[in-house]
């Protein structure tokens, strides 16, 4: 069955399509921070909010695809699956965003507004890192770090307005195969529209 809404929680936002239109919600920091839920209550009525103002009809329970920002856990999950229900939402699938990664062998950098997940592919499975940039001193220090072998093949995308400087950052040293969208801020929900 097709979704009727995407959503993607990531930093204190939910980027979500309704009605073929990609729009950007924020919740306060209180609630929701790296995509994760903070204060199950402050949440919940925040929730509530966002769907009484976007007029997110949940008469017929709509189906939501949820984008599960990595890493996530089971306790995540259910911690969702209960904000949805507190609001009368209870058909919700998650699909991880690894699944809407090219299949190739790269280095994603998913550049996000307060962190940067790095995930990479060993032995047939996926393996992440979450960078959050409170950590390093610069844009520079971070990358240096997260992105070790000069020689892997670099893809970045995410919904951070500064991602072109990060790609300006590898090339200027010397990594030689990077490469980001063009549509890095929706890349991954728009995936999840066409699948």
């Amino acid at each position: 069955m097709q979704p009727k809404y995407i959503f993607y929680f990531h930093d204190n936002k939910l980027q979500f399509v309704r009605k073929k239109e990609i729009k950007t919600y924020s919740f306060s920091y209180e609630a929701l921070k790296y995509g994760k839920i903070i204060h199950i209550e402050k949440f919940i009525k925040e929730l509530k909010v966002f769907i009484k103002k976007e007029k997110i009809n949940s008469l017929f329970s709509p189906i939501i695809r949820v984008i599960c920002g990595i890493p996530f856990y089971n306790v995540d999950q259910e911690l969702l699956l209960m904000a949805f229900n507190a609001v009368g939402i209870n058909k919700v699938e998650f699909k991880l965003e690894s699944e809407y990664y090219p299949k190739k062998m790269s280095v994603f950098l998913n550049v996000l507004d307060t962190y940067l997940i790095k995930s990479f592919y060993m032995k047939n499975s996926i393996k992440t890192l979450v960078y959050p940039f409170n950590l390093f001193k610069d844009k520079k220090e971070l990358l240096s770090i997260c992105c070790g072998d000069k020689e892997c093949s670099y893809l970045l995308f995410g919904t951070n307005d500064k991602l072109i400087e990060f790609v300006e950052i590898l090339k200027e040293n010397d990594y030689g195969n990077v490469h980001y969208y063009n549509n890095y801020k929706t890349y991954l929900i728009e995936n999840a529209m066409k699948n």
